[in-house]
């Protein structure tokens, strides 16, 4: 295990996709984008997507590396984002843009979203918007590929990890968003990509397969044993499945995206609806600051015993807001760099050489 400054990582990242293919500031975006995940603490969603997904999506044309997302504003409040097989990060803002743009003039702005390819971490999105003073919701389906997800009482891969975004803006209140960035299964699958490239094991209670037991070997999951339970896992999964149900729908209807029962391609084509309201048209900084530092002081006041399970969101004696623990590893990256493990740069190595880009990594 290594650690790489953004800066050196980022480089890296920029070449393989020139190497794709992609322009210079096509590359410089996307390579921001993964690296910023990676900052975050998200390496599922970092430079490792360039071995896992983005060569074989551009080898085989899903990514088109030279493509530019289109928009068509149908009023202040309602746009369309096609992605035209664009490298998703620029979909992805693209939309912002333009939902920005409309919310400010509008109040509300809805943005659909279709041929999105892999928009990426949904929650840079609403980071995005967030910091440009607006709530943002996202849902978000696959374009009825890559089926990893079952339903209540199945082990069959129904749909992929839909996820759900919810960015909330703090007026500085707070250094960082609110920011709730979740699949509606009980982990990302690029989560279960990077165990198995780094080799790990699956905890027991992601996945199922139809003898009831859970997929240990990452490997295995990837090559299509089991599939991902939804989120609530054997006792609540009805809600998590609920939740996909209704990105599935909205990425069908809103964004015009292909659904599952439909016919789709082989690799994920996000189409999802993005929301972006004006938080200034229903409330005050002054007002909605009190409103932030109102809950946070709450939940940091509560009683959190040693004795009760803290789980991920916390930092040992109170519970994290969302988007603190991202802003949390942020500074502790940019301080001390991003770890990389071994196989992860192996395999980014190896698309070099595929490519016959020289990149450094040790």
């Amino acid at each position: 295990m290594k650690r790489f400054t953004a800066d050196g990582l980022r480089d890296v990242a920029t070449e393989l996709l020139l190497g794709f293919g992609a322009s210079e500031e096509t590359a410089r975006q996307v390579a921001t984008s993964l690296v910023d995940s990676d900052l975050r603490g998200h390496a599922s969603h970092g430079v490792i997507r360039l071995a896992t997904t983005y060569e074989a999506m551009v080898e085989t044309g899903a990514i088109v590396p030279g493509a530019e997302p289109a928009s068509e504003r149908k009023s202040a409040s309602i746009s369309s984002v096609d992605g035209n097989r664009a490298f998703g990060q620029l979909t992805g803002r693209k939309a912002v843009e333009v939902g920005c743009a409309g919310a400010h003039e509008a109040g509300v702005s809805v943005v659909g979203i279709r041929n999105g390819g892999h928009l990426g971490r949904i929650g840079e999105w609403a980071e995005k918007a967030a910091n440009d003073g607006l709530v943002f919701l996202a849902f978000v389906n696959s374009g009825g590929t890559m089926a990893t997800v079952t339903a209540p009482g199945s082990a069959d891969r129904l749909f992929a990890t839909n996820p759900i975004a919810i960015g909330v803006p703090t007026f500085e209140t707070l250094r960082f968003p609110i920011v709730l960035d979740m699949a509606t299964s009980q982990v990302a699958h690029g989560k279960i990509t990077k165990r198995s490239v780094d080799g790990e094991p699956l905890p027991s209670g992601w996945t199922v397969t139809e003898t009831g037991e859970p997929v240990e070997d990452a490997e295995a999951f990837e090559a299509g044993t089991g599939a991902l339970l939804p989120l609530g896992g054997r006792t609540a999964g009805h809600k998590g499945f609920g939740l996909a149900v209704c990105a599935e729908l909205f990425g069908g209807i809103i964004g015009g995206g292909a659904v599952y029962g439909q016919e789709g391609g082989k690799w994920v084509s996000n189409a999802g609806m993005f929301v972006f309201i004006d938080p200034l048209r229903f409330s005050t900084r002054a007002a909605i600051a009190d409103v932030i530092a109102s809950v946070h002081d709450h939940v940091k006041a509560a009683t959190y015993p040693s004795a009760v399970e803290t789980g991920v969101a916390t930092d040992g004696d109170s519970a994290l807001l969302p988007g603190e623990p991202e802003y949390r590893t942020l500074c502790r990256r940019e301080a001390e760099g991003i770890p990389v493990s071994d196989r992860t740069a192996a395999a980014l190595l190896d698309v070099g050489d595929s490519l016959g880009v020289d990149i450094t990594l040790f």
